[in-house]
């Protein structure tokens, strides 16, 4: 499934696996299996590119991008896609109802990690880029989850900052079947 540029900053900058600083506790109490989330996101500042690469594009290219991101900024948007969670993403990962890129370095200090909500920070970093993520998920039931996630995306002199609002819902046992 292709998405957005900017959808795929926010999904690396909120998903990264890493080394949680905190004792570990149980996992949100959700069913395993597949699930339909959406997110709801607001982004703004600058692409966080690194300038290196930046210089190599053409000046079409990068005005093309940079006219892309002013429109992107300009309003919210809405990503719904599907996933499988299984037991062990629950009990090893502390955001299991997002995906994203595995290959940065992260550090977390969680808040709150109880069976019905997970909420902390997690600062990353990949080469030159580095984020800050503030992360709320709650369990509303076994079947559905809310949450909050803000970042913040530095590389260089560009910042991108996002908030989004996340909601989710069980929809099979079985992540091989769709409805």
């Amino acid at each position: 499934m292709k998405r957005g540029f900017m959808y795929g900053v926010l999904m690396v900058s909120v998903t990264l696996g890493g080394t949680m600083t905190s004792a570990l506790a149980a996992s949100l109490d959700v069913k395993p299996g597949l699930w339909e989330m959406t997110i709801h996101t607001e982004t703004h500042g600058q692409l966080p590119v690194p300038p290196e690469v930046l210089q190599k594009l053409s000046p079409e290219r990068r005005a093309a991008m940079e006219e892309k991101m002013k429109a992107y900024n300009s309003q919210p948007h809405a990503h719904v896609y599907k996933d499988c969670i299984t037991q062990q993403k629950l009990d090893k990962d502390e955001n299991a109802f997002l995906s994203g890129e595995p290959d940065m370095k992260c550090e977390s200090k969680f808040s709150k990690h109880t069976r019905t909500s997970i909420a902390g920070t997690r600062h990353c970093t990949k080469g030159s880029m580095q984020q800050t993520e503030d992360l709320l998920f709650e369990a509303q039931d076994r079947e559905h989850v809310t949450g909050k996630v803000n970042v913040s995306v530095r590389n260089g002199t560009n910042t991108m900052t996002s908030k989004g609002n996340l909601s989710g819902h069980w929809i099979s046992a079985s992540c091989g079947q769709t409805p």
